[in-house]
């Protein structure tokens, strides 16, 4: 009965968001995979999945975006929380291109996160982002979408 009562409440929510056009906070579910170098040039795969909120629209000059995920693979499985400022160098009516940065932190063994540099591409309810972590040697990509 719960679980129903959650999908109702959920279908309500994101209806209602439907027709908000203008407003300033969006949230969504996140999706993502990572690709961490080993040191004999391999590549292990981690893959991820979140929700994540922005704050602005992505026809701004600036959006702030946080959220929480969890990351499962062989190097590297837990929760992270990123933290990021993206800049739109190419802002449109329907789409906008950006470079951004911020911090990942995460709870997983003897360090407290690192450094994130990205760059992507933002719709009204998509965000499609390529991602490089130079101290954990991870390169990745990632789809958002915003309700």
């Amino acid at each position: 009965m719960k679980r129903i009562i959650a999908v109702i409440a959920t279908i309500i929510i994101t209806v209602s968001l439907m027709g908000q056009e203008k407003k300033l906070f969006h949230w969504g579910v996140d999706a993502s995979v990572d690709g961490f170098l080993s040191t004999n040039n391999t590549i292990l795969p981690s893959f991820g999945l979140g929700v994540r909120a922005r704050l602005g629209n992505y026809d701004k000059w600036f959006n702030l975006v946080g959220g929480l995920r969890y990351i499962y693979g062989v190097r590297l499985s837990g929760p992270q929380i990123p933290i990021m400022l993206n800049v739109n160098l190419i802002r449109g009516k329907q789409v906008s291109a950006y470079l951004g940065g911020g911090y990942e932190f995460d709870f997983i063994g003897t360090y407290w996160g690192c450094m994130k540099a990205q760059a992507g591409v933002a719709w009204k309810h998509f965000d499609f982002r390529a991602f490089y972590k130079p101290y954990q040697g991870d390169i990745g990509a990632g789809l958002t979408y915003y309700f």
